[in-house]
């Protein structure tokens, strides 16, 4: 399959217009269309949608593109990974959003001095759209919680985190005592929580957390989240590494869920179809000492003895 096809197709799924994605590729928008309609003809099947303002990936179209995305990294990436020792080029980490504070000042300072030549673009959201953007190829590293383990996608583990509930100290009241929150007393409380979708509700799902749809409020963001709790709307839970603030404030009360605490998997992923670059090989390694850094210092759950 010809990879200059492929990349027409990305480049109008990226713009959303054939004369944007051909301004783009530096060619005229007959060769594109020329481009596509050779993919399509080879397919066997319509890949896009044509419309007035431009156009639009089709189910099948989107399938290719999510497929093509990592293997024309993989081959942009390869002379580099034959040729060349030292880490360059660029790296798009993602993370989840309450990690990315406790990453930036590392990664865009003492790995940045080691390795002037490599360029590290960071994102961050919760982990199931991370998980996502790693899936379709828009990143070359990810943090995740609970990531499970695919064809798609490669994992290891990083680090455990203990999962804390947090609310206002007057919301301390719906609790009874000051120890572990069983995990069944959950249905009993007014949460927000991410979607179901990604790795914090997965975790507290598969510990037998039942919230009650009458009290519990969907939200994927962090932001909003916070806000929420602040205002005393309710209980809401996050790993340790994202309640640093709320542990000093005294305005907060933490409990910790289970005995033995529930925690929840942080795992460094990269896709298989990646090749194994030096500049890949240096920020895993960097984020493995980040991650000690913190679990030392207490910003993250040590590891467990033995």
């Amino acid at each position: 399959m010809d990879q200059t096809r492929l990349r027409s197709l990305l480049a109008i799924a990226e713009h959303g217009a054939f004369s944007r994605a051909a301004s783009a590729l530096g060619l005229a928008q007959p060769s594109l269309s020329r481009q596509i309609t050779l993919l399509e003809e080879e397919i066997g099947r319509p890949l896009l949608y044509r419309h007035g303002r431009g156009a639009r990936l089709t189910e099948d179209g989107q399938r290719l593109a999510d497929a093509a995305r990592p293997l024309l990294a993989a081959l942009a990436n390869l002379p580099a990974t034959l040729n060349d020792p030292v880490p360059r080029g660029q790296v798009v980490l993602g993370v989840p959003t309450f990690m990315s504070e406790h990453l930036a000042e590392s990664i865009f300072g003492p790995l940045r001095q080691q390795y002037p030549q490599l360029h590290i673009r960071l994102v961050d959201g919760f982990s199931g759209f991370v998980n996502q953007w790693l899936t379709e190829g828009r990143l070359d590293i990810a943090i995740l919680y609970d990531s499970r383990r695919s064809r798609a996608i490669a994992a290891e583990l990083l680090a455990e985190e203990d999962l804390l509930l947090f609310a206002r100290n007057r919301r301390g009241r719906d609790l009874a005592g000051s120890g572990p929150v069983p995990v069944a007393a959950l249905a009993e409380l007014d949460l927000i929580l991410p979607d179901r979708q990604h790795g914090l509700r997965r975790a507290l799902h598969r510990a037998g957390a039942h919230p009650d749809p009458a009290r519990l409020l969907e939200v994927d963001s962090l932001a909003a989240i916070r806000t929420l709790v602040e205002r005393g709307i309710g209980w809401s839970v996050l790993p340790r590494a994202g309640l640093t603030r709320e542990a000093v404030d005294r305005r907060y009360v933490l409990r910790s869920i289970g005995n033995p605490p529930l925690r929840a998997r942080l795992m460094v992923s990269v896709s298989p179809a990646r090749p194994i670059t030096p500049a890949l090989r240096a920020v895993l390694a960097h984020l493995h000492g980040i991650v000690a850094s913190l679990q030392v210092s207490g910003v993250m759950t040590a590891p467990r003895p033995g």
